[in-house]
């Protein structure tokens, strides 16, 4: 049997390990076969049968559903479902593509024997540049092929306001003017293959490139990425579905956190720094500003050991942001509306490996970044299943392996609807986190400017 033919074997498993009515139909049945057993008067044992009593419990040993051990495929294959993404996977689709779509990252990259992650494959995108003007009143369509089911971003270059839709599914809003491009506001699973992207432009509006990128902050996967042979213990787990729930900024922090202030950037293009900042108060009487127009800031940033970490920024908003780490983490941010003070913001929480970073923001014109903020968490197993318990889900061992009943357990919770409502939405900010404290972890922040390379302790 084919490679193929057994993943689509254990994926309708999976899938019906999820269906409740014929679970209980199927325990209906076995209850009833073992109650038959059981009533069978004592004189046909002698009359007619050879069997003992041990044959007779052997009957009845068969494992209910319930009690069978998940793997990380069949797993990954209810995540898929439960999450709305089947529509991204083709009938005859294979693991490796659920895995994809799940986590674009992990399929993109391996870590090689030095302990660095490394491109396995080519990006997952697709661009067309200087897409054909559309006739009055039309739309600028053209048609993307992806390489690989994944969650993917729109990201345009031009300008002014246009609205966006791929296969004739709205993504929402996007405005280029104040920065010449942008993202748009919903991320949208695609199966492999071409897609048509189209773009309603108000008056004046200019499309100079459009791009489907694999959306790679959002990443759901066990700590060393899925393996479909695997069983699925809890600890993987909690991982993925923290990681689902968009929550892993809740994760604790390890000690105090890392101030780069937003005047020490390493380059800039458009902007400067700004020694007194009209309306807010900035730390250290200085902040990076864009005052004639769109500008972006690069931060370096070196790590001596690998980890979990959240980037917050205290911004004076002025529209959209774009920020991104290393070019390939890249998420819109839309600070709050109307404030003319200075604000964290949630950038991004994401896994980092040692050695050197680039952070880069493109912000607005009368925007400023005045400190970054660097928060390493904790994120063992166990960390992500108190979490999870903190959030009303049941959980075992980190190491215990989870049986369907578990699984399903988790996918019914009513909470569990509650945290992935917001799946497809970007990352960045706070929007829509029912959980977010950010700006109570921010409460005490610092007492100094801090270089803006990360010291080894961390």
């Amino acid at each position: 049997m084919s490679q193929r033919r057994k993943n689509a074997r254990v994926l309708d498993r999976a899938r019906r390990a999820l269906a409740p009515d014929s679970a209980r139909l199927r325990l209906a049945a076995r209850a009833r076969r073992a109650l038959a057993i059981l009533c069978v008067p004592l004189g046909w044992a002698g009359a007619g049968w050879a069997e003992t009593p041990q044959d007779l419990r052997l009957l009845g040993a068969e494992p209910f559903d319930s009690e069978a051990i998940v793997s990380e495929l069949e797993w990954a294959a209810q995540l898929v479902d439960a999450l709305g993404l089947g529509g991204a996977l083709a009938d005859d689709h294979a693991a490796d593509d659920l895995f994809t779509l799940l986590c674009a990252d992990r399929a993109e990259l391996v870590t090689d024997a030095a302990g660095h992650r490394v491109p396995a494959r080519p990006a997952l995108k697709a661009a067309f540049e200087s897409p054909p003007a559309a006739g009055p009143g039309e739309p600028v369509r053209v048609v993307l092929s992806v390489p690989a089911s994944a969650i993917y971003a729109l990201e345009v270059a031009g300008s002014g306001v246009q609205h966006g839709s791929i296969d004739r599914r709205p993504v929402g809003e996007l405005d280029l003017s104040p920065l010449g491009r942008g993202q748009a506001p919903a991320l949208v699973p695609l199966r492999a293959g071409p897609h048509e992207v189209a773009l309603r432009l108000a008056r004046g509006a200019r499309v100079d490139r459009i791009e489907l990128d694999a959306y790679r902050p959002l990443c759901v996967a066990p700590a060393g990425g899925w393996d479909a042979d695997r069983k699925l213990s809890f600890g993987a787990k909690a991982r993925t579905l923290v990681r689902a729930f968009r929550l892993e900024q809740r994760l604790p922090a390890v000690g105090g956190g890392v101030l780069i202030e937003g005047e020490h950037f390493s380059a800039a293009s458009g902007g400067g720094r700004e020694g007194s900042v009209a309306g807010s108060a900035a730390s250290g009487g200085a902040a990076a500003t864009a005052p004639a127009g769109p500008a972006e800031f690069t931060y370096r940033l070196r790590l001596d050991r690998p980890g979990l970490f959240t980037l917050m920024a205290r911004v004076r908003p002025s529209g959209a942001q774009l920020w991104s780490i290393d070019g390939r983490y890249r998420v819109a941010l839309a600070p709050e509306a109307g404030a003319s003070e200075f604000n964290w913001s949630h950038v991004m929480t994401l896994t980092l490996g040692s050695g050197e970073h680039a952070v880069r923001a493109l912000v607005p014109r009368g925007s400023g970044i005045d400190v970054l903020r660097l928060v390493r968490r904790r994120a063992s197993d166990a960390d992500y299943i108190a979490l999870l318990d903190q959030l009303g889900f049941r959980e075992g061992a980190p190491d215990a392996l989870v049986r369907a009943a578990d699984a399903r357990a988790n996918l019914t919770n009513p909470n569990f609807d509650t945290f992935v409502a917001g799946f497809l939405q970007p990352v960045g900010g706070n929007p829509g986190d029912p959980l977010a404290l950010v700006a109570r972890e921010l409460d005490q922040l610092y007492s100094r400017p801090l270089s803006p390379v990360i010291p080894p302790e961390l």
